[in-house]
């Protein structure tokens, strides 16, 4: 959820340069969003930083991007090439579903004609974006975020759900080793038992994903993670038996009312809670903390293991511990 925020200021990562592979990434399923610290103005050596963290927390890379202001395909190239010099899996999402307003409307570029997913033109502009990012070799392709809070809107969730649908098939054909995949809001879907959006999107995708905050509505409040019930992910195998699952973004803030204690519990808990999904990939939201959001959501601010200036909170030696799979 939160990493889409950063396109627009992530293009000095264009001129990153990496020469060695002194600090290989982990066999894990754990991995990150990518977060560098002091957002919105990270330094080069903040993006150098970043990775080498990346490196010693998890396996891979995530960086969801909003369709409607994507960076260049130089700092995507950037990227690409920093994750492969740490052994790091890269994931892309490119999202066309408007974060503000509860993620009811698209979110569609204003050089593309057409403001619904049932134009024409939006569906041919997405599936040309989608091809694009898939030509930079990402290891797996995310084609929408948090897809059914769009349910909301049936009028727009419906043409989405087709138009990704095509989008998935015309990226197979053209780079069949990349997998393909979508993201589902857990905590909504949990709370409002509102699953039925979530088996929408038939065969076509490698993966399954979901995004949990479960600190937040509609799930909580929750101060206290131990009172996280065992099977709040369980339901997810219900609905997918056989898939391959993933994590896309997991995030417990350490802001107030909460404190970094509650945070390294939640992290403590987490291979217990996820057990029962037997996830591919965990991707916590944030390593560092930002600055960009206020009044309910502002909470999301402080969901990163470590300080927006760099330095480590309790969650990181917590998250470095963690068993390779949950």
């Amino acid at each position: 959820m939160r990493a889409r925020l950063f396109g627009r200021i992530l293009l000095a990562a264009a001129v990153l340069t990496f020469s060695s592979t002194d600090s290989p990434a982990k066999e894990t399923v754990l991995g990150v969003a990518l977060s560098p610290a002091h957002l919105p103005n990270p330094s080069d050596k903040d993006f150098e930083n970043f990775f080498d963290e990346a490196a010693q927390l998890g396996s891979h890379v995530i960086w969801i991007v909003e369709w409607e202001s994507l960076p260049e395909l130089g700092a995507f190239e950037s990227v690409r090439r920093a994750t492969r010099v740490k052994g790091l899996a890269f994931h892309i999402f490119l999202s066309p579903i408007a974060l503000t307003g509860g993620r009811k409307t698209p979110a569609i570029p204003a050089g593309v004609r057409g403001r619904s997913f049932g134009d024409q033109t939006v569906r041919n502009g997405y599936r040309d974006q989608a091809l694009k990012l898939a030509g930079l070799e990402p290891d797996f392709l995310g084609l929408g975020t948090e897809v059914n809070a769009l349910a909301q809107n049936p009028a727009e969730f419906e043409p989405f759900a087709s138009m990704v649908r095509e989008t998935c098939v015309a990226v197979k054909q053209k780079f069949p080793s990349i997998k393909v995949m979508t993201s589902f809001q857990w905590d909504l879907a949990h709370a409002t038992g509102q699953t039925a959006p979530l088996t929408r999107f038939g065969e076509c995708f490698d993966y399954y994903s979901f995004t949990t905050y479960p600190f937040l509505p509609p799930s909580g409040p929750v101060y206290d993670p131990s009172t996280i019930a065992a099977d709040y992910y369980s339901g997810i195998r219900k609905l997918f038996p056989t898939q391959r699952v993933g994590f896309s973004e997991v995030g417990w803030t350490s802001a107030e009312p909460w404190n970094e204690d509650s945070q390294a519990a939640f992290f403590r808990r987490l291979p217990e809670l996820m057990r029962p999904v037997k996830a591919d990939f965990v991707t916590l939201s944030l390593m560092h903390d930002i600055p960009f959001f206020s009044g309910d959501l502002a909470p999301l601010n402080s969901v990163g293991v470590r300080h927006r200036d760099g330095s480590p909170k309790k969650a990181w030696d917590v998250v470095l511990s963690l068993p390779p799979s949950f």
